[in-house]
């Protein structure tokens, strides 16, 4: 069973949700979310208008052992499950009902490597995730995750995005960098109070827009056998066309097919997993 934290300022306004841990091992949101509530329950903070909900650990099982799941991702089951046959389906059901009843979800996410760079997901782009995006302090914003799902049907897209965009809501997505940084934490917290002032719920100054670089996702790639990255590559990383990029044990190599960026790579990634994704500047 989930924890939720709720604020309500009891004045008209937006009811925002702040999901963290969806994956057990990614941290840095979780320490956010206690940091900012228990700013707000010693009146250091206070709610001016609508209603803050804050989930710190959507995966409790897999946060008490750092894992990222229990029986599988959480954030590719993220709809009702009438007979839930996983740990993770169990929690999509109560966290699918938070979804529905928020018209604005930040979903607060890390990534595997030291020195990753932070970076938002914009899935189903409207006002309010344009409004929140232009608030966060990341440099990339990357676009299409639901097309490459679409067009290679390996894996389907239950995600936190996906749920919200079926309810009329807007999720956005924001990776804080290594799950264990200081910087990440730091970030989180930050795009939380950015969140908050941008939609006029709290007495704080408006954040100035950083530009942003958009990055179109094209395909991903599923670890089909045992195999390795061709390097240590982390997130955003450079790629030429041509380049080797994975080498399975029996000696099959993948390369890229374009100059771009290798995006979410995962140095541990088990079998029948995702590996790692590609995209190229937006144009």
């Amino acid at each position: 069973m989930i924890t939720k934290f709720e604020f309500d300022s009891d004045v008209d306004g937006l009811n925002l949700l702040i999901l963290a841990a969806v994956h057990g091992n990614e941290t840095a949101g979780t320490n956010a979310c206690y940091k900012l509530i228990q700013e707000f329950e010693n009146g250091a903070i206070k709610l001016k208008k609508g209603k803050l909900t804050l989930v710190p650990v959507c995966n409790p099982q897999a946060y008490e052992k750092d894992v990222r799941s229990i029986d599988e991702n959480l954030n590719r089951v993220m709809i009702m499950h009438e007979n839930p046959c996983s740990y993770e389906q169990s929690l999509a059901n109560e966290i699918c009902p938070l979804i529905q009843s928020h018209r604005v979800v930040l979903d607060l996410h890390s990534t595997h490597c030291v020195g990753d760079v932070p970076f938002a997901f914009c899935d189903y782009p409207d006002q309010y995730n344009k409004k929140l995006i232009d608030a966060l302090n990341v440099g990339f914003v990357l676009e299409g995750w639901p097309d490459i799902y679409s067009k290679q049907d390996a894996i389907q897209d239950f995600s936190t995005e996906h749920c919200a965009h079926m309810y009329g809501n807007t999720a956005t997505t924001l990776e804080c960098g290594y799950h264990k940084a200081p910087e990440a934490i730091l970030l989180a917290y930050q795009a939380i109070i950015n969140t908050l002032a941008v939609f006029d719920m709290i007495e704080a100054s408006t954040p100035d827009k950083r530009e942003k670089e958009h990055i179109q996702m094209d395909s991903y790639i599923l670890k089909t056998k045992e195999g390795q990255l061709s390097r240590n590559y982390k997130h955003l990383d450079p790629v030429a066309k041509g380049e080797e990029i994975a080498r399975y044990d029996d000696g099959e190599c993948l390369y890229a097919p374009y100059d771009g960026y290798i995006l979410l790579p995962n140095l541990q990634a088990p079998v029948n997993t995702e590996w790692y994704y590609l995209g190229r500047v937006k144009n």
